[in-house]
């Protein structure tokens, strides 16, 4: 057996209520190739967190079972020990996974351990006042936001996939013709961008993979952060511009920006949060060759990034 174990952190109410099982699977697995190997279940991200800040670091491994909050969680872990992160995505969004086509089955990422390559990839990072978060895919502002605050308030959401994304949607729609929506002033790169914005994303991977793409081109080995702005439109126009995002129809970009840079500051009358890219940041096991299929990647169909510098603000 090798001299450190392998830490198997799981939120058990991930993927449907399954992913404390698949983390059992796991262990059984790597247990009988000769590994050591133990589970962390917790049942929320707070929990999580003070682990992963705090916790001994004596792991070969951190196998993140779960969604993309709670891999951003368990990323503190892999930083601060310098152990090499494997996410195993089995939560609603799987954003971050997706994007180096992390396995799902137990015998999969049993076998990912033995041929896999650590390789290291950008995180963000946000900063306000009071306190300092790390995110792996995006970070959202404006109705994104408030409208997935509202949807999982008292965790009510359905677990099953399809009914979640139509749970999703009618949540906003219902948001939208009942309720006022927050204003936004983006600088990215020390350049205002927009000062009545009502969706930001700041992602450091396309965000909502097939289902709400916006930011199609953005890479998390690249050290820049992709900028989706929406600035303030009457609310069945934007009703529109979110559908025909999702269903992909010609003409969907106008109407969105898409910035590029190191440095985002988004701000309300309430807050200011400041986003930096921490360049390669996270020790990060993939399949092998993961790395350069991203590296390489053309995305045909996606709005050009606009250069900070090359824009005055949003009026």
């Amino acid at each position: 057996m090798t001299n450190h174990p392998v830490e198997i952190v799981v939120t058990p109410g991930s993927g449907e209520g399954r992913a404390l099982g698949l983390a059992r699977r796991l262990r059984r697995l790597l247990r009988r190739g000769g590994r050591l190997a133990t589970i962390r279940a917790f049942d929320d991200l707070q929990g999580l967190v003070r682990w992963a800040e705090t916790g001994a670091c004596e792991c070969s491994h951190v196998i993140c079972v779960g969604g993309d909050a709670t891999l951003s969680a368990a990323a503190r872990a892999a930083m601060r020990c310098n152990a090499p992160l494997v996410p195993v995505p089995t939560g609603f969004g799987n954003i971050f996974a997706t994007v180096f086509r992390h396995p799902r089955r137990a015998k999969h990422v049993a076998d990912l351990l033995k041929c896999g390559e650590s390789r290291r990839v950008d995180v963000g990072v946000v900063t306000t006042p009071s306190d300092e978060d790390i995110f792996l895919s995006h970070r959202s502002y404006g109705l994104l936001e408030q409208v997935q605050t509202l949807a999982e308030r008292g965790r009510r959401q359905p677990r099953r996939r399809m009914l979640r994304y139509l749970w999703y949607w009618g949540v906003a729609y219902r948001f939208l013709f009942r309720s006022p929506l927050a204003s936004f002033s983006v600088e990215v790169d020390g350049k205002l961008v927009a000062t009545d914005a009502v969706l930001v994303t700041v992602a450091n991977v396309e965000t909502y993979h097939g289902f709400l793409s916006l930011t199609p081109a953005a890479s998390p080995i690249d050290g820049l952060f992709d900028v989706a702005v929406i600035p303030r439109i009457s609310t069945p126009r934007l009703l529109w511009r979110l559908l025909s995002l999702l269903v992909q129809l010609p003409g969907r970009w106008g109407g969105l920006t898409v910035y590029r840079g190191q440095r985002v500051v988004v701000t309300t009358p309430r807050r200011r949060e400041v986003l930096t890219v921490r360049r390669r940041a996270l020790p990060l096991l993939v399949p092998p060759g993961a790395v350069e299929a991203v590296a390489a990647r053309v995305v045909n169909d996606a709005p050009t990034p606009t250069s900070p510098t090359a824009v005055s603000p949003t009026r």
